[in-house]
């Protein structure tokens, strides 16, 4: 008679664990696939669709996974981990099978996400000096601005 006595969390639709019934681990959730070369973008664009579905604070580390509560059936803690797998598989999803070795095995949305961005979005700051010191030594050469444009 006890089990009878336990409740079950709502999943409310506004709710970041509410799932669509056409939300499932197969779905591409952008267009963008990220190859190794095109971090930026690909982050711009998983955020912008996480962030339409509620669902930003997974990966971005806002939304922490709660104390399992013993006297639910289904708690709190099992519906985040429900979205939780549901993103590992999308973030998969929007990935080249290349890159699948280097997140395949981390379980946890957020800890995907962070591993490739500590891989990936690293400045490359002598090149962004060197960009900037070719830009700072540009020159129009010996002629003056009347003679420059009417040679044009």
């Amino acid at each position: 008679m006890a089990g009878k006595d336990k409740k079950n969390f709502i999943i409310e639709a506004h709710s970041p664990y509410f799932l669509h019934p056409c939300e499932g681990p197969g779905i591409i959730i952008t267009a963008v696939v990220f190859d190794g070369k095109n971090y930026e973008l690909w982050q711009r664009a998983i955020q912008t669709a996480l962030r339409a579905k509620n669902k930003l604070g997974f990966i971005e580390g806002t939304l922490k996974r709660p104390e399992t509560a013993t006297e639910q059936e289904f708690s709190e803690a099992d519906a985040w981990d429900l979205v939780n797998s549901m993103l590992c598989s999308w973030l998969l999803n929007v990935i080249e099978p290349k890159l699948w070795l280097n997140v395949a095995y981390i379980e946890i949305a957020h800890e995907i996400w962070e591993d490739l961005r500590k891989r990936y979005s690293v400045a490359n700051l002598p090149k962004i000096h060197q960009l900037k010191a070719a830009i700072a030594n540009c020159k129009q050469g010996n002629l003056d601005i009347g003679d420059f444009y009417a040679a044009v």
